[in-house]
Formats: C-alpha cells, structure tokens, sequence
C-alpha cells in the first residue's frame, strides 16, 4: 500500500495556507479610524486604505467590537484582491499547476511582507500614543520617517529569499525562478511607489494636523 502523507484535514491545511497569510497581509489596512486615516494613507498606499474605508462604510454598527471585526475583515478582503493579482501573474509565469496552487505558492511567499504590513501598523498606533503622551518632534519623526526603513529592508529580503526558496521546494525549474524572483521585485517596487512608508515631506503636512486632531 502506497504511502502519500495525506490526513483528513489535509484539504482544510491548504486553504488555511491561503487564508492565514492573506488575512495578516491585508488586515493592516482597514484599522484606521476618523482620526487616523491620513496617517495611514501615508503609511500605506493611499488607494489600498480608500478600498477598506469604503467597505467599511458599507455596512454601520454602534458596537465596538462589530466594528473591529469589520474593519479588520475589510482590510483582509482588499489583501486578498492584492494576492489574487500577484496570483494570477505567477501562475502565467509558473505555468505547470492549476491556479489554486499558484494562490498558494503567491499567499505563502507574502508572508514576510505580511508582518512588515503589521509592523508599520503597530508602528501608527505608537506614533499616536506618543503624541499623546508629549514625545518630541524628533523623536516622533524618527519614528514616523525613519525606524521603519530599516525593518522594511531586512523583511523585503525575506520576502525574496521565500520566494527563491518555495520555488526551489515546489520544483519550479532554475531559470524560472528568476522569473519569479523578479516578479517579487517588480511588486515590491510597485507597492513602495505606491506609497508605502512614510516620507519626509508627508510627515511635514501630517504632523501638525495630528498634534492638533490627537492631543487637542
């Protein structure tokens, strides 16, 4: 009797494999409030936020806990549109597995940039605890402009290293790999072209705004 590793949950690991990481990539970008938004348009790109923010107003609650739960399941739904596109591009490059497996492949690699996407959130939420709490405006700036760079750089490495390496683990053939690693390169350039990350000249026009908004 052949032996081929499978359980009955096997099915269910799979779409948890696409769902997992496709929650934690997107759900950074519906937690904004009214008076936060601006600060996370400029975080992340703008139109990504303009996404979560219109389906959020889809649906009004009082409840606060209803309210998390949809702001964070808006940020998630516009993740998923976001992978489902960097999906449907490798699977032209990949060419040997059904499209499934291709989501699979482009929600497992993001992963990385998944965390990134939470770190730079948490990143707001402390810039808006330090401005209550009176932090100077070097210091928030560092912060703002600054501190996350260097974590972005480190986790965009991993994020091609995931990709060289799943691709090597799925027996994608050498000299496509490149291909894919320069998918992954031109998505991570085209999502910090969009806006992501705070730069010098928007923290200039976001800072008094949110000193007056936050602490006043």
């Amino acid at each position: 009797m052949e032996n081929n590793y499978t359980t009955p949950l096997a099915r269910t690991a799979r779409i948890l494999e696409i769902f997992i990481p496709g929650y934690m990539f997107g759900k950074s970008y519906g937690i904004s409030n009214e008076h936060t938004v601006d600060l996370f348009r400029a975080q992340f790109p703008a139109f990504l936020i303009n996404g979560s923010e219109a389906i959020k107003g889809l649906v009004a609650t009082d409840s606060i806990y209803m309210q998390r739960f949809l702001a964070t399941t808006a940020g998630a739904f516009v993740g998923f549109v976001v992978i489902l596109v960097i999906a449907a591009i490798l699977h032209m490059v990949l060419r040997d597995r059904k499209y499934i497996d291709s989501l699979r492949f482009a929600a497992i690699t993001l992963i990385p940039l998944a965390v990134l996407n939470g770190t730079l959130s948490h990143a707001v939420q402390t810039l808006v605890e330090s401005l209550g709490g009176g932090a100077t405006v070097e210091a928030l700036t560092k912060s703002a402009v600054e501190s996350p760079r260097g974590t972005a750089g480190l986790l965009i490495f991993f994020y091609l290293t995931t990709l060289w390496m799943f691709g090597r683990r799925t027996g994608v053939p050498k000299k496509r790999r490149w291909v894919v690693l320069g998918v992954g390169v031109g998505f991570v350039a085209i999502y910090m072209a969009a806006g992501l990350m705070i730069t010098p000249g928007e923290w200039a026009e976001l800072l008094p705004k949110l000193q007056q908004t936050l602490v006043h």
